[in-house]
């Protein structure tokens, strides 16, 4: 069907925006993938520990397990008797009987003889001390770090189920940009396409090759029809401009604007469309703004909640801090604010201007402002995906 215009002339709130875009999709489909390869992906089960952790009596320490007051005798037997004495190496577990151990350093051993006034259990880690057998360790949306990877690897698990990430198709489009050397008068350095797939990659999604075309909306509406991603995201477009035609490409690629605009400064211009819409799935297609903070904006706005979405995690959550500087408000609705968090707060970057991308480069985040702040006093804050 044609784009229907009728009922989308009204910016959403920006809160509105987010949740709207969250709402939009379903959760994603599943993989199971090697534990080692888990790193920065998102778990879609509950993982329990499949033994004990350690699974034994272990050692924490190299040196002897030993049985008795001592001296010991040197054994390589798996049962210790009273005053016999095991090599052990750390995390080794311990042969039956084992009662305490000498570390390294603190014994002496005199041919098979072994001595030291200082054999104790506090080198001994027991059976299940870290973790038992069907305990639980992960949820469904938790991002998999190595030292969690570890410890599902040391509980026994080999593959394991992760969200499959979200693949991105990114259309660059104007007939002005160049994509290599300087600017000239006719023409400008395209700064969205080289940072925008970086962005994705930190929110979660696996990106497919960027694709530049020109301002024309059958060109534009060919390749969204033609994509075979979960996400499309266009640039440039928004706006009112002659060549402005992310309307028109949507309407030819027989889809429907969901949001049209959004009250937030900067980029207020950015839409919110589904194509290929059926009754088990849609595409949504985001069109960000020219401008390049505005595009960061809208892609905070529309494309992390539905990667947040797809990948089985809750909306991105805000902080809340005080900021260090008197902040303005927004007569049109919420401001983003570029800065970063010290110790006084939150600080506000300089150059942060629609165009502008100097100020978000020493950022951490954005305040989100919906009304003017006093030093002090406190604002949500949303972190840049890292």
């Amino acid at each position: 069907m044609a784009t229907d215009q009728s009922d989308t002339h009204t910016e959403h709130s920006w809160d509105q925006a987010r949740e709207l875009a969250y709402s939009l999709v379903e959760v994603g489909h599943l993989e199971a993938t090697p534990v080692q390869t888990c790193d920065k992906r998102v778990c879609a089960e509950n993982l329990v520990a499949l033994t004990d952790l350690p699974f034994a009596d272990s050692s924490s320490m190299d040196g002897w397990a030993v049985n008795g007051s001592g001296p010991w005798t040197l054994t390589e037997a798996d049962q210790l008797e009273v005053n016999q004495a095991h090599v052990v190496t750390t995390g080794a577990p311990l042969p039956q009987g084992a009662q305490s151990i000498v570390r390294t350093e603190r014994g002496t051993l005199t041919g098979n003889t072994l001595t030291s006034d200082n054999a104790s259990t506090d080198d001994i880690r027991t059976a299940g001390e870290e973790c038992a057998v069907g305990e639980l360790l992960c949820i469904p949306g938790v991002t998999l770090n190595p030292a969690l990877i570890g410890l599902l690897a040391a509980t026994g698990h080999d593959r394991i189920n992760v969200f499959a990430r979200p693949r991105v198709h990114i259309i660059i489009t104007g007939d002005e940009l160049l994509t290599s050397g300087l600017p000239t008068r006719v023409q400008v350095r395209d700064s969205l396409g080289p940072q925008i797939p970086m962005w994705l990659q930190r929110m979660g999604a696996q990106v497919l090759p960027v694709l530049y075309i020109t301002d024309d909306p059958n060109e534009i509406s060919r390749a969204i029809i033609d994509s075979e991603a979960d996400i499309v995201v266009t640039t440039g477009g928004t706006a009112a401009s002659a060549k402005d035609h992310f309307f028109s490409a949507i309407a030819l690629a027989h889809g429907r604007v969901v949001i049209n605009g959004v009250a937030v400064r900067p980029g207020h211009p950015m839409k919110l469309a589904v194509v290929n819409e059926s009754a088990d799935r849609k595409v949504p297609v985001v069109g960000l703004p020219g401008n390049p903070l505005a595009a960061i904006v809208a892609l905070a706005t529309f494309v992390q909640p539905l990667i947040n979405k797809l990948l089985g995690q809750q909306l991105q959550p805000f902080d809340s801090m005080t900021t260090s500087t008197p902040l303005k408000g927004d007569a049109s609705g919420t401001r983003l604010v570029p800065g970063s968090i010290s110790n006084a707060g939150f600080t506000p970057a300089e150059f942060s201007g629609s165009a502008m991308l100097r100020g978000l480069s020493s950022s951490t985040g954005f305040a989100i402002v919906t009304h003017a702040v006093s030093a002090g006093d406190r604002v949500d804050f949303l972190p840049l995906p890292i």
